[in-house]
């Protein structure tokens, strides 16, 4: 009898054990979502600042902390076929503490220029995939084998945004991003970070305008010949941004990593701005290319981050 007693104890105080562990690691599954209620969150369609949208418009996304008034802006460019229904929520509040506040801006993501540019369309057109990122940039050159029209493109969603901003938004004090005599950004207080295709669009960017920050998280890979993997020949193109201000990433083991790292000789970003990632993966991704997120997703990356970041102040 006391051995079925001992035996009934035991079985009790191992359910109870894995119960407890269970709600444990139930916990912690939930603390991984980060909170964000202490800033000020406002999504806005591409449509509601600007009417004549008609195409890709999930809202954009504004973060920020109303007790600061004069930080720079923080601008998100997402990866081929992304939207701003999801975000690196690590990085994001990285970002946030750094004195950032965070414009997650909506565009048309998809298709991404190694979809176009490749074969014998490219073999026709080696200047492809600088005339694709013109179009969905700045939508101010002829490149029909795109759909955007000029009020999809980057620049100018993200003009129709704080103009929206400036007028509906009183207390960000959105008015000192845009320059009141040209309309344009003012560059100097927004540092612009892409992933993937958003990252060869800031890389891009940085060519044209003189912006405060860049960081490229595994930037696109544009060719001038799909079949010798031979670079695009944009990258050679002078930087306008001070070079100590462009940083890019990629991990050793994704797909691209030795045109990533070519790529970032062509741009003469700084040796000490590149960072060869080699950390294990985070989370198992059931994807052919599962290193190329891991460069924004992975918080083991953080003191990286905080490097590129900077000052938001």
């Amino acid at each position: 009898m006391k051995k079925k007693t001992l035996l009934s104890t035991m079985m009790t105080f191992i359910l109870l054990c894995m119960v407890s562990l269970s709600i444990n690691l139930s916990a912690q599954k939930i603390s991984l979502a980060i909170d964000f209620s202490g800033y000020k969150k406002l999504k806005v369609k591409p449509s509601e600042a600007d009417p004549s949208v008609k195409n890709w418009d999930s809202a954009h996304i504004v973060l920020y902390d109303k007790t600061i008034k004069n930080n720079k802006v923080l601008l998100w460019l997402t990866g081929t076929g992304g939207s701003t229904d999801h975000f690196p929520q690590s990085f994001f509040k990285t970002a946030l503490d750094q004195g950032y506040r965070i414009i997650a801006l909506s565009f048309i993501s998809s298709p991404g220029v190694s979809k176009v540019c490749k074969g014998d369309f490219l073999s026709k057109d080696v200047d492809c995939a600088a005339e694709f990122r013109r179009k969905r940039i700045y939508g101010d050159n002829v490149f029909p084998i795109i759909p955007d029209q000029y009020q999809d493109a980057i620049i100018p969603r993200l003009i129709k945004l704080l103009q929206y901003l400036s007028k509906n938004d009183k207390e960000g004090g959105w008015s000192q991003y845009l320059n009141q005599n040209t309309g344009k950004p003012v560059w100097s207080k927004i540092a612009i970070v892409g992933q993937s295709q958003g990252g060869g669009m800031a890389e891009f960017i940085a060519q044209h305008e003189a912006v405060a920050r860049i960081i490229s998280f595994s930037g696109g890979w544009d060719y001038s010949d799909s079949k010798t993997k031979k670079i695009a020949g944009w990258y050679a193109q002078k930087l306008v941004t001070p070079p100590q201000n462009v940083f890019a990433t990629y991990h050793v083991k994704e797909v691209a990593a030795t045109n990533l790292a070519e790529i970032c000789k062509a741009l003469h970003i700084p040796a000490e701005n590149v960072f060869a990632l080699d950390q294990p993966i985070d989370q198992a991704r059931n994807k052919p290319n599962p290193y190329h997120v891991e460069g924004v997703k992975n918080p083991v990356y953080k003191p990286i981050w905080i490097k590129m970041l900077g000052s938001g102040l």
